[in-house]
């Protein structure tokens, strides 16, 4: 019995100082960092690596947009429409498709030229009917509710426009919603 007591006291004293000598790793390569799937390898200049566009609204809670769901729908030269979801069967093709239910949030708005010239970098006003650029809504939509973010100094800022992306930096909040962060978006072209 005296032995079985000497050998669980050696066995947890050696525990105890194996324990103690170990230092603790604070490398940053140790430090724990969040892993960001959602990431673009090659991402051209002018756009992030990956989405930080939120839509926020009492119907939509907190919505992400990965930019694996966020998608620039080209009109022609002079217009498009934006797509951003927080569900993953999106077809540009049938891009109204899809049936939004449950916790599903879309977020889209447009983008036109009144002197029909090609869509390029720049900024979008939201309601400045006098200028060139048109931003005439943004739309957060749920289950429940498709609704505008009316912010009468809500914008668009497009950093980059080629026919593999499109991004730029939303700045759109009101007193009951908001769309707001920066962008990657595929580019589709749709055929008529």
């Amino acid at each position: 019995m005296k032995f079985q007591k000497f050998l669980i006291f050696t066995l947890s004293i050696a525990m105890l100082l194996s324990a103690c000598s170990k230092k603790a790793d604070t490398s940053p390569s140790a430090a724990k960092t969040e892993v960001k799937t959602d990431e673009i390898a090659s991402v051209p200049v002018g756009c992030p690596k990956s989405n930080t566009l939120v839509a926020k609204s009492e119907e939509a809670g907190t919505a992400k947009f990965s930019s694996a769901n966020s998608w620039f729908l080209s009109w022609g030269p002079e217009s498009g429409t934006f797509y951003f979801m927080n569900y993953n069967d999106f077809d540009p093709k049938k891009y109204s498709a899809h049936k939004i239910q449950g916790k599903d949030v879309k977020a889209s708005f447009d983008l036109k030229n009144k002197d029909k010239s090609a869509l390029k970098a720049g900024v979008w006003n939201y309601g400045k009917k006098d200028e060139n650029n048109q931003l005439s809504w943004l739309n957060i939509s749920t289950e429940k509710l498709a609704g505008g973010v009316f912010d009468k100094n809500g914008k668009v800022e497009i950093t980059y426009f080629g026919t593999d992306y499109v991004c730029g930096k939303v700045t759109a909040t009101d007193s009951s919603s908001s769309l707001n962060g920066e962008f990657i978006a595929k580019f589709y072209e749709w055929k008529f």
